[in-house]
C-alpha cells in the first residue's frame, strides 16, 4: 500500500515505489455497489475521483457498530499459520543487557501490538535466535543525525517458521510482537549491514501513590473514593482540601500530581471515544502509553513522552494537549483534513490500529468516520490483505497535493456497520492549531 518505511537495505532492495500505495487489488464482492456511498464522488483528475465533503450536521456519528472490533487486532491478513508463542519475558528493572535492534520511522510504545512482514536474511536470521532465546529485540526510530537513544522492547509472541518463499525468490517471515518495556542505548556494539545490537539499560517505570499518602488524615480514610464521576470528584476534593490543611501547599498543588485525578480528567477529555465504543484504560500507567500511541501528536511530542519515566509527567503533558480539538491537516500541502473528534476505533486497541503491508510497510493507520479534501483511487476497491475484514479498501490521496494520504473503507456485507470509514496514515497528517 505504499513504500517501505523500515531502515532496512534488504527489504529495500527492489525499487520503493513498487511497493505500490493502491497494492492489491481484486474484484469486490457483489453486494459492494449497494453498500457504497456514490452520491458523494465526483470525477476529477484522470485515474481519481474526488470526494466530495457534505455538511458536518448530515454526517451520523457511528454509534451503532456492528463489526467486531477485535478482529484487527488479530492481524488475520497475515495468514492462518502463524505458530503462537505462550509465556511473558519480563526483564528486571535497571538491568544492563545485549539487544538486538530494529529501525523503524515511528515510535513504539508498551502494550502496543507491532506486526510485521520482513524478507531480509539478516533480519530473519535475528529475529529466529530471538525467539530461541527470549523472544525479545529492541525498536528504536531513526532520528537524524543518529537513531534516537530512547527505545522500547518488542516480545514476539506469534511468528512463521521464516521459510516462506515469495514469488520472486525472497524468504518471508512474519510476526507479531508487543511492546513491552522502555530501554536506553548506552553502546553501540554492532552496526553491521543491518545486523545491529547494542548494550542497554532497561529504564524502570516510577510509581507514585497519592500526593498525599503520607499526610493525609486517618480519620478521613472512611470519605474517600475512586472518582469515577464528576460528583465523585467533587468529593475526594473535599476531602483533599482537609489533607492539605495540615500541610505547607494547598490542595490544588497536590492535585496536579495526582495520578487518579489526571487520569480522570484526561478520560474526561477522550469520552467521545467510549461513547463510539472504545475502551481507554484506568490504569495511570495504561492510560499514559495508550494516549501517547492513539491520538495524533507530532513525532518529536512522541519521544518526549517516551522518555518520561513516570505516568504522572505524561499524563500532565497529554492532559495539556488534549485541552482542545486538535485539527489535522495534510503533512505534506497543510490542507485540512478533519479534526481529532472525527476519530473513533474500529479497533479494541483504539482508533489507532498498527497494521502491516504485502510489501512490509508498516502503517500506524487512525480511524475517522469523516474526513475532506481526499480523492479516491478509480482503481475497483480491494478485499485482499484488508486489515478490516469485511471491508474493501480504496486508495485515497490529498485532493490539493496528491500525497498518499490513507484508504477508504467500505462494507461488502450489508449487516455491517458502520458503511464505509477512513483509515489515514500518521504520517500523512499533522496538527496544526485553530485560528
Amino acid at each position: 500500500m505504499d513504500i517501505d518505511e523500515d531502515y532496512d537495505s534488504e527489504e529495500s532492495d527492489f525499487d520503493e515505489r513498487s511497493a505500490v500505495e493502491v497494492y492489491p487489488h481484486s474484484s469486490p464482492d457483489e453486494d459492494f455497489e449497494s453498500s457504497s456511498d456514490v452520491s458523494t464522488l465526483e470525477l476529477d483528475l484522470p485515474g481519481h475521483r474526488r470526494y466530495v465533503e457534505p455538511n458536518m450536521e448530515d454526517i451520523p456519528v457511528p454509534t451503532d457498530n456492528t463489526f467486531d472490533v477485535t478482529l484487527p487486532a488479530t492481524h488475520s491478513y497475515l495468514g492462518q499459520n502463524l505458530e503462537e508463542v505462550r509465556g511473558r519475558t519480563i526483564l528486571d528493572d535497571g538491568i544492563y543487557i545485549n539487544l538486538p535492534l530494529l529501525i523503524k520511522q515511528s515510535v513504539l510504545f508498551p502494550g502496543q501490538t507491532l506486526p510485521m512482514t520482513v524478507f531480509g536474511a539478516h533480519t530473519i536470521d535475528m529475529l529466529q535466535n530471538c525467539i530461541q532465546n527470549d523472544r525479545t529485540f529492541g525498536v528504536v526510530c531513526y532520528g537524524h543525525p543518529e537513531m534516537e537513544r530512547i527505545g522500547t522492547t518488542a516480545e514476539i509472541y506469534e511468528y512463521t517458521d521464516g521459510g516462506v518463499w515469495m514469488d520472486h525468490g525472497r524468504r518471508e517471515f512474519r510476526l507479531k510482537a508487543k511492546g513491552r518495556q522502555r530501554f536506553k542505548i548506552l553502546r553501540i556494539i554492532t552496526q553491521d549491514h543491518n545486523k545491529i545490537s547494542a548494550n542497554v539499560k532497561v529504564l524502570p517505570e516510577i510509581t507514585l501513590g497519592p500526593p498525599f499518602l503520607d499526610q493525609r488524615l486517618a480519620s478521613l480514610d472512611r470519605l474517600r473514593v475512586f472518582p469515577d464521576s464528576e460528583e465523585d470528584m467533587k468529593k475526594q476534593e473535599r476531602v483533599q482540601n482537609l489533607d492539605a490543611a495540615v500541610t505547607a501547599w494547598p490542595a490544588w498543588v497536590y492535585r496536579q500530581y495526582d495520578p487518579i485525578r489526571l487520569s480522570f480528567r484526561i478520560r474526561q477529555h477522550l469520552q467521545f471515544l467510549e461513547t463510539r465504543g472504545g475502551s481507554i484504560p484506568k490504569d495511570p500507567v495504561d492510560l499514559s502509553f495508550w494516549v501517547a500511541q492513539n491520538i495524533l501528536m507530532d513525532h518529536d511530542e512522541r519521544l518526549t513522552l517516551l522518555s518520561y519515566d513516570c505516568a504522572i509527567s505524561r499524563l500532565q503533558r497529554e492532559l495539556k494537549y488534549l485541552m482542545e480539538d486538535k485539527i489535522y491537516v495534510c503533512v505534506n500541502c497543510e490542507s485540512f483534513i478533519g479534526t481529532q473528534s472525527h476519530m473513533f476505533p474500529m479497533n479494541k486497541e483504539g482508533p489507532q490500529g498498527t497494521y502491516v503491508n504485502p510489501g512490509g510497510v508498516i502503517h500506524e493507520t487512525i480511524t475517522f468516520y469523516h474526513v475532506q479534501g481526499v480523492m479516491l483511487s478509480d482503481a475497483a476497491p480491494s478485499t485482499e490483505y484488508s486489515w478490516f475484514p469485511g471491508y474493501a479498501w480504496t486508495v485515497a490521496i490529498c485532493k490539493s497535493c496528491h500525497h498518499h494520504i490513507g484508504w477508504k473503507f467500505t462494507a461488502v456485507l450489508n449487516n455491517l456497520r458502520p458503511k464505509t470509514f477512513w483509515g489515514l496514515t500518521r504520517r500523512s497528517l499533522k496538527n496544526n492549531k485553530k485560528k
